[in-house]
């Protein structure tokens, strides 16, 4: 049965209707929003104006009011010192009596039931006598009963110093978790600007009290006044790291560093003009030893002497920022090590693939036409077989010796070396495994005497002459002179390996030696990127260095340098160090 005309159109307007009560919604969340932004504002605003602690506070009241019904409000203070509370500011229609009270013994009330539990407290009749009947709450009986009272913790610095409370006598208000949500942000604006605003407040309304408590503050504490310090506590001239003769005889500037000294000079002007400023910033400074330290400042206007002058409150957070540095640091090198894993996994898949796919063809031809092969080509099969499983074997070692130094596994283990007859070994070695890439190499080598022993890990050394020489040949396509040259220096052993080759871009140059990475102009040649990282160990194992000249199109040449170590004869109580 289609729904009749009357029937379509009630559903359409039930629709209507709730779009719009969803848009008013959003809009009431909206404006909501704006108005706590505007009154957290209103409060800071208000914490720098001059005002009396009670006229704050009071100010504080009506802009709650502007959020929520809050006719009845009061703040109380805890003095754990002698566990007492101070009412700054307490308004009740019902019961007024304790205005700017002070040094109240503490009870089993409601706002020291917030104070014990450390959490905000909705407290409507019903709750009010279970919480009597536990006794966590004693009965007063002055009080005029309420409807609804809630009560949230004032914190500063994470430590409860008090309670901000409203109540409700009417029965049509009742208090909410909501309210109690919105009551306990209020409370942390609050809570924030009474500590500044206490500090200036003491300044402002005794001299002598003010020096009282900021000379062993921990925070820094400074005035200016015509581009000059006034004044400057213990703690700010700790933290500057000058004298204080010398800070009160010197520009407020003198002591921050260059680069940052325009801008908060800059800034300071602003400040006097009365135009907005940040309200807390960051700058160096440099100590009278040269050390540079990161501090944050804060600053509002005074009168200091019936003048105008600035003050500053100053904090060093200079291990904050070197915390947040190494923080900063630790996450770019794990967002390396995951690169590095993916550059890992594709380089790696991709160098497989290749003497995996050689592996595969060459035994499917076998499986297929070995009846009718030839034994010369049957042996070339095999051979490919073979060059490919050492090709794979070969990429496996690298990456587990990498894994090995990595977890500091590789041991240095230097022994009497006659490093001729090695590197003519290693020569030979290349020459069976690369026969193809050297048909155009032409090899040129000048090697110490044959009976020359040097010091040296064999492994290592292995390590660092293969993977230069391979490079060498393998980046030279088009052929050309392949060197090595063994030098042996006053107190070193240089190694220098060079080519004619492709070359490496400047660009690319200083990550040359990071595990995977390859220049951008190898094109289709193969490689894992592990070569050189793999000599870059092997140098440092030996406490070593490595250095590179290349171009593109220029060739490269690699030069290793070796603390130079002769083994001592046997004959010899100790050994020869040229």
């Amino acid at each position: 049965m289609n729904p009749s005309p009357q029937h379509a159109d009630q559903t359409a307007q039930t629709r209507h209707d709730q779009l719009r009560r969803d848009a008013a919604s959003e809009l009431r969340a909206q404006d909501k929003a704006a108005a706590l932004q505007h009154v957290f504002y209103r409060i800071a605003e208000r914490a720098t104006a001059g005002l009396s602690l009670h006229d704050f506070l009071q100010s504080g009241h009506h802009l709650l009011c502007e959020l929520m019904v809050a006719r009845n409000c009061y703040v109380c203070l805890h003095n754990a010192s002698t566990n007492t509370l101070d009412f700054p500011y307490y308004v009740d229609e019902q019961d007024p009596i304790e205005s700017h009270t002070s040094q109240v013994p503490t009870r089993r009330g409601l706002a020291e039931f917030v104070l014990r539990s450390g959490v905000h407290q909705l407290v409507d009749s019903a709750r009010l006598q279970r919480l009597i009947a536990a006794g966590e709450v004693t009965p007063s009986g002055h009080r005029a009963p309420f409807c609804t009272w809630l009560g949230v913790p004032l914190t500063t610095h994470g430590r409860i110093i008090g309670v901000l409370a409203i109540k409700s006598y009417e029965q049509g208000i009742i208090y909410t978790e909501s309210d109690a949500q919105l009551l306990s942000f209020v409370s942390n604006q609050i809570g924030s600007a009474m500590e500044r605003y206490q500090a200036l407040n003491a300044l402002r309304t005794s001299e002598e009290r003010y020096r009282s408590v900021v000379e062993n503050v921990g925070v820094g504490v400074v005035v200016v006044q015509d581009g000059y310090m006034v004044f400057a506590n213990p703690s700010l001239v700790r933290i500057v790291g000058h004298p204080l003769p010398y800070l009160l005889s010197q520009p407020h500037t003198a002591t921050i560093h260059p680069d940052d000294a325009a801008e908060v000079e800059e800034r300071h002007q602003r400040r006097r003009r009365g135009e907005p400023v940040e309200p807390t910033y960051s700058f160096r400074v440099i100590t009278a030893q040269g050390e540079v330290r990161s501090l944050e400042l804060s600053a509002v206007g005074i009168d200091w002497n019936q003048r105008p002058a600035t003050l500053m409150f100053v904090v060093d957070a200079t291990a904050r920022f070197e915390t947040e540095q190494a923080q900063r640091i630790a996450m770019q090198r794990q967002r390396e090590l995951n690169d590095m894993k993916s550059r890992f996994i594709a380089t790696t898949s991709h160098e497989f693939r290749t003497p995996l796919a050689a592996i595969h063809g060459s035994i499917e031809l076998l499986r297929h036409y070995e009846h009718r092969m030839p034994s010369d080509m049957k042996q070339a099969t095999l051979q490919k077989i073979d060059d490919a499983v050492e090709r794979m074997t070969h990429m496996l070692e690298n990456i587990l010796l990498i894994g090995r130094s990595e977890a500091g596994q590789v041991e240095f283990q230097p022994r009497p070396l006659r490093l001729t007859h090695f590197c003519q070994s290693l020569v030979d070695e290349l020459r069976n495994a690369m026969a193809t890439q050297l048909h155009d190499i032409q090899w040129q080598l000048e090697l110490p005497p044959d009976d020359q022993e040097f010091l040296l890990d064999g492994a290592l050394i292995r390590n660092i002459v293969l993977n230069l020489l391979s490079n060498a040949v393998k980046y030279s396509p088009r052929g050309g002179r392949v060197s090595l040259c063994i030098q042996t220096r006053p107190d070193a052993l240089a190694l220098v390996v060079s080519d004619q080759g492709i070359g490496i871009p400047a660009a690319d140059q200083t990550r040359l030696f990071e595990s995977f990475h390859r220049a951008s102009n190898v094109g289709t040649i193969s490689g894992t990127g592990l070569g050189l990282f793999i000599v870059k160990e092997a140098v440092t194992m030996h406490q070593g260095s490595i250095a590179v000249v290349s171009g593109i199109d220029q060739g490269s040449t690699f030069t290793v340098t070796l603390p130079l170590v002769i083994p001592r004869p046997a004959n010899s109580p100790t050994g020869a160090r040229p």
